[in-house]
């Protein structure tokens, strides 16, 4: 099944390239501001924004597959995160920044969608979706690191926000196995370096791809790599209590085993139905609870003295209006 999953992705890559190219243009790629400038100023908000796949659409996509356009809505996302009460230290992106990462013109997008972020230094912290190894990679890698040169050196990374330990990760198989190895290693160390820490208190563990979803259709179901990986060991840990992703465009909030695990792809990629009826409990609560797909979204979390509070802030393309779609602390 797998196999023909990732044949159909590979004819849908294709497709979608052979009908446009990268074009080089002139432009100044714009940095993004760094975290570490964040975390070590203790006057620092203590809160977070979580946002994923903020991809647009594909011409493949709307004119033949006929899924929405949410173009337009990243910014309307992206500038709502600096009207929120307090300002985030810092946004952690879940992946697919965009449809191409070797095209000039979807990164033009999202470096336009998140002039607003930028304008107010908060750090945008990226892990890799699917989206990132589309097109041609040397240029893929160029574009993303030229924002973000914190990936030159790693697509994995760990780092502590105001006694939350952080791990993310790199969950797509274009990994090679050496690579893939040498991270499972820093991983299981992460973990139990986090746990024996009396300075967090709680431990997140980040994907792009989800180990457990309801979401249906091709290429959006639970990932096999994200289960064998890192799921066992997350599991083990004391600490470790959310799983996040991204991947699957509409939100759930699962419990499985006693632990959390958050999917959360509504930052503007067409969205995906969900089966309310599906193997996996959904707690999610609040407006959205019995729609199978849900509102596009970001979440925030603030960081209080003992637990994490969540409150995810809904976006309703067709009334413009905004509300609360899951509301929980851990």
């Amino acid at each position: 099944m797998k196999s023909i999953q990732k044949l159909i992705a590979i004819i849908f890559l294709i497709i979608a390239l052979s009908g446009c190219s990268t074009s080089k243009v002139s432009y100044s790629v714009p940095q993004f501001s760094q975290l570490s400038s964040s975390i070590n100023n203790n006057e620092s908000s203590s809160s977070f924004v979580l946002i994923g796949d903020t991809q647009r659409t594909s011409w493949l996509e709307s004119n033949i597959l006929f899924r929405e356009s949410n173009d337009s809505v990243q910014f309307v996302l992206f500038n709502r995160i600096t009207l929120l009460k307090e300002k985030p230290s810092f946004i952690l992106h879940l992946g697919d920044m965009v449809f191409d990462a070797s095209s000039d013109e979807d990164w033009i997008y999202f470096d336009n969608s998140t002039q607003v972020i930028r304008d107010n230094n908060i750090p945008i912290v990226p892990v890799l979706g699917n989206h990132e190894y589309f097109g041609d990679t040397e240029q893929s890698t160029l574009n993303i690191s030229s924002r973000f040169p914190e990936m030159k050196d790693s697509s994995w990374r760990s780092f502590k926000f105001k006694k939350v330990g952080f791990i993310l990760l790199n969950s797509n198989t274009e990994l090679s196995e050496r690579m893939n190895e040498r991270q499972n290693r820093w991983y299981k160390q992460e973990l139990a370096s986090f746990d024996l820490d009396n300075e967090v208190n709680q431990i997140i563990v980040v994907t792009h791809q989800p180990p457990f979803t309801n979401g249906t259709g091709i290429g959006f179901g639970d990932d096999e790599f994200v289960k064998e990986n890192f799921v066992n060991s997350f599991n083990k840990s004391k600490k470790a209590q959310l799983f996040i992703s991204g991947h699957c465009h509409n939100y759930e909030h699962l419990l499985i085993d006693g632990k959390h695990f958050i999917v959360s792809g509504g930052g503007g990629g067409p969205r995906r139905s969900i089966d309310l009826e599906g193997e996996y409990k959904d707690i999610t609560i609040g407006e959205e609870k019995d729609k199978c797909i849900r509102n596009l979204h970001f979440i925030e979390v603030n960081v209080e003295k003992d637990s994490l509070k969540f409150v995810v802030h809904t976006y309703d393309k067709i009334t413009e209006k905004w509300g609360i779609g899951d509301e929980f602390s851990l």
